[in-house]
């Protein structure tokens, strides 16, 4: 399955939640949010929510500074 990722496309060998997605990319579930098609589901949603082919996704880091 293909799916858009932050600009670049990716193939993924099955469907991941977007908690797996977070995951994969070494990147920390409490300073990421997940954009999907245009729109931003409740992080409550990720351990469920599954990609599909065509998703466009983006994950979002939130970096804090000051």
């Amino acid at each position: 399955m293909k799916i858009m990722l932050n600009g670049e496309t990716v193939e993924l060998e099955a469907p991941l939640t977007f908690n797996e997605l977070i995951d994969k990319y070494d990147m920390k579930r409490e300073t990421v949010v997940v954009e999907i098609n245009g729109d931003l589901p409740d992080k409550s949603t990720y351990g469920a929510t599954q990609t599909k082919d065509g998703d466009v996704i983006e994950l979002i880091r939130f970096v804090g500074g000051g």
